[in-house]
């Protein structure tokens, strides 16, 4: 069974005094078991690059510890620390090689020529780096320097691994790419990772478990599927992909599901949030592509298509609701569906299963 080895107790990070201070990071409680990679996601000013800070030993906590494998290392300086950063903008050596550039960390540990070598060749190997050892970072597309990035950080063999959004800097193509050769390694490696990100793709295709930050607090921990499909709140729900809000009443609960009323019309949802009453206002969660378009019919909901976007793969629509509310359609495989133009009255439908229902905040 996998056990903690990473764990943030009460962690807590303030900049400036007094009138002026600013709690980053507030007070958060986390653990990463062993080997698993976990990524921070929230917008810009969340507190995740602080928190990876704090771990790295750059920003040194207010309050609060950092455990690694069930030591605080709170005194020990960031070099001394049993963890590698691989940066958003690569950090490395102009002047230096390749292999040096690599190498450097392991020649500051005063590690022989031998070692050095040994090390170095087969990171090397691993990451896809053969044959560019004496080639200068300037002689390096993008994609080869985060390589070489990865590979410094990694042939320290660190206890944990931590990234602070290092795919950024690349084209969308290359980061696709990227991402899956980083996730191969960890888990071919069995390294303790924490992965910082705003990009919710790259959070869901990369992460054992997300960790959703807003304003110094995490709101919410779990799998990419369980963060998706039940998020605790608005602001989650909103921020990992794509999501429409309904407010709609209970009209009556049974032991799975949850009967509602929206626009006079009946919707059924699962029933997950067990402290929801009848009779209560509360908010529905709709993602675009659980919703079904058709022709008007009398038992369907009636909204009018505002707009539509043709993809290829894929048809968004964006239809006024009867309470006035435009929500997002994506419908995949267009030429297998009807197609609607712009001010056509559709039936809307939704897919029981994908709504999730959230007491009203």
């Amino acid at each position: 069974m996998k056990r903690a080895y990473l764990e943030l107790k009460q962690l807590t990070k303030a900049f400036g005094k007094g009138a002026d201070m600013v709690v980053a990071v507030d007070a958060i409680d986390l653990e990463v078991q062993e080997g698993d990679l976990v990524t921070l996601l929230g917008p810009s000013g969340c507190g995740k690059t602080t928190t990876l800070r704090m771990i790295a030993g750059f920003h040194t906590p207010t309050s609060g510890d950092v455990m690694i494998d069930g030591v605080s290392v709170n005194e020990i300086p960031p070099n001394k620390r049993p963890t590698a950063m691989v940066f958003q903008n690569y950090a490395l050596f102009p002047h230096m090689t390749v292999f040096e550039n690599i190498a450097y960390g392991l020649r500051i540990r005063r590690e022989s020529d031998e070692q050095v070598k040994e090390k170095v060749a087969r990171i090397m190997n691993l990451i896809g780096l053969e044959g560019l050892a004496d080639r200068q970072p300037r002689q390096l597309s993008g994609g080869q320097q985060q390589r070489v990035s990865l590979a410094r950080a990694m042939v320290m063999e660190p206890k944990v691994l931590l990234f602070d959004e290092p795919l950024s800097n690349l084209d969308a193509k290359l980061r696709v790419s990227t991402r899956l050769e980083i996730r191969k390694l960890q888990q071919r490696l069995g390294i303790t990772s924490v992965y910082v990100t705003h990009d919710q793709e790259e959070a869901m295709t990369l992460s054992d478990r997300v960790v959703i930050m807003d304003r110094g607090k995490i709101q919410q921990v779990g799998s990419p599927v369980e963060i998706y499909s039940h998020p605790v709140n608005r602001f989650v729900a909103g921020f990992m992909g794509k999501a429409n809000f309904l407010e709609a009443t209970v009209k009556a609960l049974e032991e799975t599901e949850i009967v509602l009323e929206y626009c006079t019309k009946t919707i059924q949802a699962p029933r997950w949030d067990k402290r929801i009453k009848e009779g209560d206002e509360v908010t529905v969660v709709v993602r675009p592509e659980s919703v079904f378009l058709e022709e008007s019919q009398e038992d369907l909901i009636e909204g009018t298509v505002v707009n539509s976007v043709y993809f290829g793969s894929q048809m968004l629509y964006e239809i006024e609701m009867p309470d006035g509310k435009v929500l997002q359609a994506e419908i995949a495989d267009p030429q297998d569906h009807p197609q609607f133009a712009k001010g056509h009255t559709v039936g809307l439908s939704f897919k029981s299963r994908s709504l999730h229902v959230l007491a009203k905040e």
